[in-house]
């Protein structure tokens, strides 16, 4: 498998034969981040933002959409993989209007979480399915996502072997959220594998036996 990151909250995943776009953004008006402009099977969208979340006009054709707060209990399948969605707000209040979703799915023996726009605790039973993900791809930025100051226990809770951070401040976007750096003094015990570039390839025998952040350059 190979994840790419395009910048915000938007990546690829890459399996034998099938390329899985989360949460595109719409150029140029994310700010910065160029179109991402390639193609895609199918793009998953956590929840209807097309500005920042929902644009499926810079995705070369043709492709399937999965809009993730629509899928049925137990998910859908597509060739092969299952996508699934735990439906969460991006608010602590858990106000009606805000919902989004995590997605979740299991291919080529990996357990991927992307937290999209999740904006609180967890309860047990949001946790349940994503209990134990081998990978999650986790918001990064603070407020209007889940504050940094849960990130530490979420992740303890989750237990994942391996964190990507993302919707963070960068150059390229144009929120008020807060740069990479807030993330990881909130988590001093955790190795940093800083990649030169945008993707890295893992499968289930390169996982590491400690939770490690992996850092990507956005691809856009």
């Amino acid at each position: 498998m190979r994840i790419k990151w395009y910048g915000h909250a938007a990546f690829l995943i890459e399996t034998e034969g099938v390329r899985v776009i989360l949460d595109p953004y719409r150029s140029p008006d994310s700010g910065g981040y160029e179109p991402i402009a390639e193609p895609a099977d199918v793009v998953v969208v956590s929840h209807e933002n097309d500005r920042y979340h929902s644009h499926l006009g810079q995705i070369v054709p043709s492709f399937h959409v999965f809009r993730a707060l629509e899928l049925p209990e137990g998910g859908e399948d597509f060739r092969g993989i299952r996508i699934e969605a735990v439906r969460v707000f991006e608010t602590p209040e858990r106000k009606p209007g805000d919902e989004v979703a995590i997605v979740h799915f299991r291919a080529e023996g990996l357990h991927v979480a992307f937290l999209g726009d999740l904006g609180h605790r967890l309860s047990a039973e949001e946790l349940e399915p994503i209990r134990g993900a081998d990978v999650v791809l986790a918001p990064a930025g603070g407020t209007p996502t889940i504050d940094l100051a849960e990130i530490p226990a979420l992740l303890d809770a989750i237990g994942p072997r391996v964190v990507v951070p993302m919707h963070y401040k960068t150059p390229r976007i144009n929120l008020d959220i807060q740069p990479i750096e807030r993330f990881l003094e909130r988590l001093p015990d955790d190795p940093v594998e800083r990649i030169a570039g945008a993707e890295f390839a893992i499968d289930r025998a390169s996982l590491p036996t400690r939770r490690t952040i992996v850092l990507l350059e956005h691809a856009r």
